[in-house]
């Protein structure tokens, strides 16, 4: 984004690129709206980056913001964009490190609300734009799963129909962009335990060996507040926790590193500026 300070002469410029911004925003994280509109127009479910971004977003509304306000958006939009491109490079740092064997990545947490399944889909939106190899964003969290609301598609049939047989493996995929492909969790909560080991037989690459080569991101249940947290977060040959400040306590973060112990856990992404995380925890980020 760009600097804000740069004299009193363009304030009025300044205000208003801000706005737009703070929309831009928005509309980044629904920004698949046009691909649901086409969806409905044709069975192949298919559409461009070009034809996402073929629409511009809406103006959005004009009012007068304090200098408070100002600031407290300036600080969010600086965040959630330094956040976003920090997953980016940690990813396409792990894909793309010589004799590497990684392939999928996980993102976890302790509680709900911490912003796991946001910065994951917006990690997978981002890789699909940078690299040739298409990407699929998993849903493993079947007790809230949110993805069919992020990218406004239908929640059903998903992951957990199809590992039961009743669907066909195209009818769980939904085609967002050229190289995206999102499988939502489907109904799976009654029987979570048992589609996860079923899962855990092969890994991703082999389940879904049919796809070809492709890269995995995987948006996966907290681990302190479900109960299958940590047996889900073992699909994944690394993971990140997300942790919001002031929302997660020490405690918490200590007990989702020790179920966490034996897995791979690559570090923890702080999705506030201000932390108030332990030396010994922020060590492992």
């Amino acid at each position: 984004m760009q600097n804000v300070e740069q004299g009193s002469a363009n304030k009025p410029e300044r205000e208003q690129k801000f706005l737009e911004d703070v929309d831009h925003l928005k509309t980044e994280k629904l920004m698949v709206v046009d691909a649901r509109k086409e969806e409905a127009r044709t069975e192949e479910k298919h559409v461009t980056p070009k034809q996402l971004s073929a629409r511009p977003a809406k103006a959005p509304a004009q009012r007068n913001l304090s200098k408070r306000e100002l600031a407290e958006q300036r600080r969010e939009i600086a965040n959630l964009h330094m956040l976003k491109e920090r997953c980016r490079q940690l990813c396409l740092s792990l894909f793309f490190r010589r004799d590497t064997t990684v392939s999928s990545i996980g993102f976890t947490s302790s509680i709900p609300g911490e912003g796991k399944s946001y910065l994951a889909s917006m990690t997978a939106l981002a890789l699909a734009q940078d690299i040739h190899v298409p990407v699929t964003l998993v849903e493993c969290n079947w007790e809230h799963p949110s993805l069919h609301e992020v990218f406004e598609c239908a929640p059903t049939p998903g992951l957990a129909e199809w590992l039961r047989g009743e669907c066909d493996e195209h009818e769980m995929r939904r085609h967002i962009t050229q190289n995206l492909t999102v499988i939502p969790a489907g109904r799976g909560s009654q029987d979570a335990v048992r589609l996860l080991q079923q899962m855990r037989k092969d890994d991703l690459k082999s389940l879904f060996s049919a796809l070809g080569e492709q890269y995995f991101i995987l948006d996966l249940p907290p681990v302190v507040s479900t109960g299958y947290g940590a047996l889900a977060a073992s699909l994944a040959d690394t993971l990140f926790m997300v942790v919001r400040s002031g929302v997660t306590t020490d405690r918490m973060i200590a007990e989702t590193c020790e179920q966490l112990k034996d897995v791979s856990l690559q570090g923890i992404i702080m999705n506030q500026e201000q932390s108030h995380v332990p030396n010994w925890i922020r060590q492992l980020m």
